[in-house]
This record gives C-alpha cells, structure tokens and sequence, in this order.
C-alpha cells in the first residue's frame, strides 16, 4: 500500500522486485533491502507474506533487483500502491528478457538476477537472502543517485 511509501519514518533507499512464475509476473516496490556479502554476492530483501510477490517468490525461488534512481518515482509508486493479483504492473515497465530468463528494467540504475538462497520467517514478512547472480546497469543514469522514500 501506498502508506509504506509515503509514510515511512525511516529514510531509505527505494527499489523494485521482479518476480515470474510460470506464466505469472510481478514487479513490487520495496524499501526494506541490502546486500549481505561481496563472497557470494548476495543481498537480502523482506516481502509482506500475505503479497502477491510473496507468493511467487515462493513458487519460483528467482527474482530481480532493480535499483531506481531519483527520477523513477512514479515507477516506485505504480509497482507499489495496487496489487498484482488486480493489476499487471510489469506491462506498464519497459522490460526485457536477459539472455538467463530474468526481467530487467530499462532505465534503472541497475537490475540484477537474484536466485533465493534461504527464507527467513519473520512474522508478517519472510527474508528472502538470495544470490546475485548477474546484473545488467544503465550507462545513461550514471552520476545519477538512488532513488529515496523521502523523493516520493
């Protein structure tokens, strides 16, 4: 919901999870995210159990990180106030198929293949710790800075 977003106590940075199962797909905003360690290249990001993305995190155990820089909010708010049982947010993105399967955005800082490692049940949200497995960043938004809550 949009409140996450425009509500935040806690300044961050902003990104978007991509997630295909099957012939199902999914892009959510999240705040709630980090890289873990340089070896293995890894990162973890916390998703709501009861989200759509949740549910095919689940089910496929793959997903991209897309890094949206300072000029992507209405992107962060798009993939973050609807759901993606109601709505395909991914036919609004400009999306390719990396050569591996994954979907990267065009336009974000960078986008990046992630294969979960390990889940981590927290209550109403769930860890996922993958692995980055192979990134893809635009050129054109160099010098340009991450996109943060307090920019939406």
């Amino acid at each position: 919901s949009a409140r996450y977003l425009t509500g935040s106590v806690v300044e961050s940075a902003v990104g978007v999870v991509i997630v295909r199962a099957g012939a199902r797909r999914n892009a959510m905003t999240v705040s709630f995210f980090s890289e873990v360690a340089h070896h293995p290249t890894s990162m973890w990001v916390s998703i709501e159990t009861s989200c759509h993305t949740h549910e095919l995190l689940r089910e496929s155990a793959c997903f991209t990180f897309v890094t949206l820089h300072k000029h992507q909010g209405p992107i962060a708010l798009a993939c973050g106030t609807v759901s993606g049982r109601d709505f395909d947010k991914c036919a609004g993105l400009d999306l390719y198929e990396a050569p591996d399967g994954y979907l990267f955005l065009r336009g974000g800082l960078a986008s990046t293949a992630c294969r979960v490692r390990q889940e981590l049940p927290l209550g109403s949200h769930t860890l996922f710790i993958a692995d980055m497995l192979a990134g893809d960043w635009d050129t054109r938004a160099n010098g340009s800075r991450q996109l943060r809550l307090s920019d939406l």
